[in-house]
């Protein structure tokens, strides 16, 4: 009896153990879904997503929604992933799952929710005063792409800080009741609207401008205004047929040389060296060079 029940239960053993073995992988315990994803860090060509660990995951797989279908962005073994490569000022949605490996192949848990987040619009570009007046300023700066809109912001004294002076929608403002004969410093950024938030994209340069006193001519004018680093540095690369991811070594300084105002540019590409005197007032290139390394 005693080895009928050693034989039964050995065979019963055996049984199991083969039926574990042939199991296949689809039958296996899936990971549990993917939580608490989320955005952080976001700039106008990458966003940083990040979520809560899943017991058991061996990786987890990225997903971006993109001309009507979900695309692969890449796998990670760790809680977070760097999405590059994006355009700015744009919306985009995110889904995330994990797999574990079970007898050499994959076992895929469900995607978590799905994440609507954007990037920022781009740097503003090429401020400059279109216009200077006694109590006014007109300032001008490059579209940007697919922006809302505009905030530009003025430098108070009094707060020790920039405040918001404007909101506009298109990439040109007047800023009114300002005093007369006085220095101001302005800078702009553009602000995109997505899935009920706001992303700002990054400060322009300064804009430092003086507006006209009250026995001068009402006329404007931008002679009493620089075009800003941005503009400058703008000006010298268009000279030369050239982007500045392109160059190396870049520098752009506010200097004055004989009583003149000169934004001084220096760049290296290939084997030459570029420099550039451009009028901090009209943007006129007064001295060019291309010298051989």
């Amino acid at each position: 009896m005693k080895k009928s029940l050693a034989k039964l239960l050995s065979l019963t053993l055996a049984l199991l153990l083969t039926f574990s073995i042939a199991l296949p992988a689809s039958a296996a315990s899936k990971p549990a879904k993917v939580t608490a994803l989320e955005s952080y860090r976001i700039d106008d060509d990458e966003i940083n997503l990040k979520w809560k660990a899943v017991s058991g995951a061996s990786v987890y797989q990225i997903y971006v929604y993109n001309n009507g279908d979900w695309k692969y962005v890449g796998g990670t073994k760790k809680l977070r992933y760097e999405v590059e490569n994006l355009a700015s000022a744009k919306q985009y949605k995110f889904k995330v799952r994990a797999y574990k490996l079970s007898g050499g192949k994959k076992v895929y848990g469900p995607f978590s929710d799905v994440l609507a987040t954007a990037t920022e619009p781009e740097e503003v570009d090429d401020l400059y005063a279109s216009g200077v007046y006694k109590k006014t300023v007109s300032l001008k700066w490059r579209k940007e792409n697919r922006a809302t809109g505009y905030q530009v912001y003025v430098y108070s004294a009094s707060k020790g800080k920039y405040v918001k002076k404007a909101s506009v929608k298109t990439n040109s403002a007047t800023i009114r009741d300002l005093s007369t004969g006085t220095n101001y410093r302005f800078k702009v950024r553009a602000y995109f609207k997505a899935n009920g938030d706001v992303y700002y994209g990054e400060f322009s340069d300064v804009v430092a401008v003086k507006t006209k006193s009250s026995g001068s001519s009402s006329s404007g004018s931008s002679a009493e205004a620089v075009i800003g680093s941005s503009k400058a540095a703008s000006i010298a690369l268009n000279s030369a047929g050239l982007k500045k991811s392109q160059v190396r070594d870049f520098s752009c300084e506010l200097d004055v040389e004989r009583g003149v105002k000169v934004y001084e540019v220096d760049f290296d590409y290939g084997r030459y060296e570029y420099s550039y005197d451009i009028d901090a007032y009209s943007g006129k290139i007064l001295h060019k060079e291309k010298e051989r390394d």
